[in-house]
Order: structure tokens, then sequence, then C-alpha cells
């Protein structure tokens, strides 16, 4: 063998060797690396069925995903994780409901806009357009909604039938109209119940023609002093004046309809499974998207808890949150957690997992699938002013409704209190 080749052969052999060290170094390395544990803060309990389908999901990420661990602590996040990060011990993710505004002015959250970029694009355009849009402030992502809670009503089947009633009301009007008839043919039992808070009632309103703010005020100003307003406050106190309806608290409603005394039930997709469970198959549930208003379609809020980053975590760990988000919203999770929670899932790839028949068992989700895909479907505002109207108006409802103002008195106290809370004035 000449010199040269020999000089060759000798390098290449070095460089087998090399490449040999080299490979097997990375290979100990990348089984000694440790994975990034990210804390995640969530509200619902494990006994429901959000908890035990989540808490399944996070099992099941952990177990696939070897350099991201997820460690779950169920607490009220919305409530609990400003005073965590003040005390420094704020989770990596939490989920929180839509009032952003308290975490924004207090600066707690860090934007997902720099790590979105690894999520598929794909999988950002299967979000419904209202459930992406949910948690942006500007152009930046502080929130990605993660459960839609979707108000629908909830009908006892064998009430209906008994009053002769063929087919759920399509308007308002006919809504009416069956509650009449419920009450002389089935004595004794509860017409309508109704919940009275704003995304309960907000829906009717909007129908009817309404805004939720007062065009070219830049949001500053509301707009109740309107027939919209009038006419859904006064359908309502109708109702009620004529024993039709009660006005009550979701777990009371939810006991009531399970022991037939109600016939039909505002709620969620999600207090549909709880009515069914409170029914025990005595009978028959329906659901039914709200009815159509005045303006010949029906309307609705889309609201619910969503991914938030808190600040004070590293990259790394921002990186592997958005590891974990990815994975949530993909398809197979997203079917999962849209078969076993009583939410809708958010995305069209999860719906298009989703066996049809599961729909038709479970008419709830079904309905808020529906309700999230309508153009009228608007995403509840976050800011912590309109919180402030928010509650003003549950009080301006429930006065009117049961008689203990007039619906415009009550619509003028509720038109100041509410600018005053926008324009950053209290009466306080």
């Amino acid at each position: 063998m000449e010199p040269r080749q020999r000089w060759m052969r000798a390098l290449s052999l070095a460089g087998l060797a090399l490449a040999v060290v080299s490979a097997s170094g990375f290979t100990r390395f990348a089984a000694t690396r440790k994975p990034t544990t990210i804390s995640f803060w969530e509200s619902h309990s494990a006994s429901n069925p959000p908890g035990m389908a989540l808490g399944h999901l996070i099992q099941q990420f952990n177990h696939t995903h070897r350099l991201v661990k997820v460690h779950l602590t169920i607490t009220k996040a919305s409530h609990k994780a400003l005073g965590a990060l003040a005390a420094g011990d704020a989770p990596v993710v939490a989920w929180i409901s839509h009032y952003d505004g308290n975490f924004l002015n207090a600066h707690a959250l860090q934007p997902w806009n720099p790590y979105l970029k690894t999520v598929p694009v794909a999988e950002k355009r299967s979000f419904y357009p209202v459930v992406w849009g949910n948690g942006i402030v500007g152009q930046q992502h502080y929130r990605i909604q993660a459960d839609a809670k979707i108000s629908e009503l909830v009908y006892n089947k064998a009430i209906f039938a008994k009053a002769g009633i063929s087919s759920f009301p399509t308007t308002w009007t006919e809504l009416a109209k069956d509650a009449s008839i419920i009450k002389q043919r089935v004595p004794g039992v509860i017409p309508l119940a109704w919940k009275d808070s704003s995304a309960h009632i907000l829906p009717p309103f909007l129908s009817n023609g309404g805004k939720l703010f007062r065009p070219g005020t830049h949001q500053r100003q509301v707009d109740f002093l309107t027939p919209a307003a009038s006419r859904t406050f006064n359908y309502f106190r109708t109702l009620y004046h004529l024993h039709e309806l009660v006005i009550a608290h979701g777990s009371a409603i939810a006991a009531d309809f399970g022991a037939g005394k109600i016939a039909i039930a505002d709620g969620t997709s999600a207090g549909y499974l709880v009515k069914v469970n409170a029914a025990h198959g005595a009978f028959a549930v329906g659901a039914a998207p709200y009815p159509k208003g005045s303006t010949g379609h029906s309307a609705n809020i889309d609201q619910g808890l969503g991914f938030v980053l808190m600040i004070h975590h590293t990259p790394a760990q921002y990186r592997a949150a958005t590891t974990f988000l990815s994975w949530w919203f993909s398809a197979k999770t997203q079917a999962y957690w849209g078969s076993h929670s009583g939410y809708p899932p958010v995305t069209r790839a999860g719906l298009s997992l989703i066996p049809k028949n599961y729909f038709v068992q479970h008419p709830g989700v079904a309905v808020s699938v529906k309700t999230l895909a309508s153009p009228f479907t608007i995403s509840r505002p976050i800011s912590d002013a309109y919180k402030e109207v928010q509650s003003a108006l549950d009080t301006a409802f429930f006065n009117a409704v049961t008689g203990r103002t007039s619906v415009q008195s009550a619509l003028h106290t509720l038109q100041r209190q509410a600018n005053a809370y926008l324009s950053g004035k209290s009466e306080l």
C-alpha cells in the first residue's frame, strides 16, 4: 500500500471512530437529558366530567412525552394565580376565565406570540374564529381558549309530550306561547327557569338587535337605552309575572329540573350533562339553541377558561408549555375532550373525529358546536371594566324582571353605572 493510501485509510478510520464516539455520546446525552416540568393550574373538579377528561389527557400527555411533563394542581387560578405571583410561586400555565383584565393590568402575563410559531398552521386555522380571537388584546395573544361555554336551553321531553308540544320553539314569541301551554296543561310544573347572569341575558338582547357598546364610542359607552333592551327585559318580566318563569342559580335549577319540576332550563352544554345526571333516567332530556329574536336570528356569547403563561419563568418552560398547548389542540385530543367533557371541541379538526352518533346521544354538545360556528356568536369582553358592567346588568335585569323597579328605571340606572365603569369612574 502506498504511503498516501495508508494515510488516507488511517484518516478515514479515525473519522469513523470519532463519529461512533460522537454518536454514542449524543445518545447518552439525549438519554440523560432531564424533562422540563411545567406547573399547570385549573379549576375543574376531578370528580366531574371536565375534570376527569382533563386528568386522563394529562396522564396521556406525560406518558407520551419524555422531555415535557405537566404537573396539575386543581385550584381556582382565576382568583389565586395573581396572589401566587406576588408570593413568587405562580404556575407556568393556568386556565383563567375571560376576565383577563386584572391579569393584564398587573402585567402578569407573557404573550403566546413568540412561541406560537411552533404550532402547526393547519392547527391554528382549525380553530373556530370566535374561539381563536377570544384572548387577543391588540395583536398580542394572551389567552387561548381551552373550553368553550355556550348558553343554550335544556328541556324535559316528557313534559313537552304531556303538554302536546311536538317540537321545541324556534322564536322567543313561540317560547312564550309554549310556556303558557305548559302552565295550563301540566299543573305544578315551572315552564321556564333562567339564570340572572350576563351570559344568559345578553344573547336574547343581541338577538333583538342589541349591541354591547354604543357605536362610535370606542367601547366607552354601553347601549342599553334602546328598544332591544326594553323588549328583552319586558319579555322576561311578563313571563315572571304570569308565573311562567323563575330566576335561580345553576345548582338549584339542575336539582329541580332533575326532579321533574321544570320544563325548560337555561344553561350550557356542560350544564346539560349535569341535568341529565340529575334526572337519573326518569325522562328523556333534549337541548336546543336560544330562539331567534326580532333580527330573525339567534345570537350568543362565547366564554370559558383559557391557557395563559404567567411571567417570571424561563424560555425553556414557555417552549415546553407550547408543546403541551399544541398537543391539547391536536385533532385527537380535541376529539377526546369534546366527547368526554361536556364541552364542544374548539377546533373543526377535533369535531371531524367525533362519530356522528355521539351527537345524537349528546344534543347539548351538538347545539354548542353549531352555535360556535354561527356568525352571530361573539366573544365576551375581557376588560375589568366590563366585568363591572356585567355585574350591574345582572342586578338591573333581576330588579326589572321581578318588579322591584320599572324596566325603564332599571335601564337608565344600568346605562349610568355601566358608562361610569367603562370611563374608569366609579359610583362607590
